[in-house]
């Protein structure tokens, strides 16, 4: 066999090794995103979740930003108890809380909560104010 067989050959032999990784990768590949496409059948590209009830981390979220809810509506909440929330994944996660404040009145908040390298940091976003418990929460 002369040497320029041999090249040729173990060119060969190479590049079918390459095509059968690429192949078990790709072949990876699409099990594994069709196991996540599975998990998040419900959710929406971009969108936002379904209604829940505030539980005890909502609950813990909010006490967090409820200074920056007073220093943006410009006044203090003697009541201030989470009522539902949608959530929605971007770079970290976007809440969407319905507060009951005072009375029968409500506000609706949005408050992003960063990835765990950028340390997890509380931000409330933006802020609607004169809502009632019929109010749907939605984007804002």
């Amino acid at each position: 066999m002369s040497l320029r067989s041999f090249h040729k050959l173990s060119f060969c032999a190479t590049f079918y090794s390459f095509f059968c990784i690429v192949m078990r990768l790709t072949t990876f590949t699409t099990i594994f995103l069709g196991f996540i496409a599975l998990m998040f059948a419900d959710m929406k590209c971009g969108g936002t979740g379904d209604i829940k009830p505030a539980d005890d981390d909502i609950k813990a979220l909010c006490a967090q930003v409820k200074g920056a809810v007073e220093d943006h509506a410009k006044k203090s909440y003697a009541v201030f108890e989470p009522h539902s929330y949608k959530t929605q994944v971007v770079a970290g996660t976007n809440y969407f809380v319905k507060v009951k404040v005072d009375g029968d009145e409500h506000v609706h908040l949005r408050v992003h909560k960063s990835l765990p390298h950028a340390g997890q940091e509380l931000t409330l976003h933006s802020m609607q104010h004169a809502k009632t418990e019929a109010c749907p929460i939605e984007h804002f």
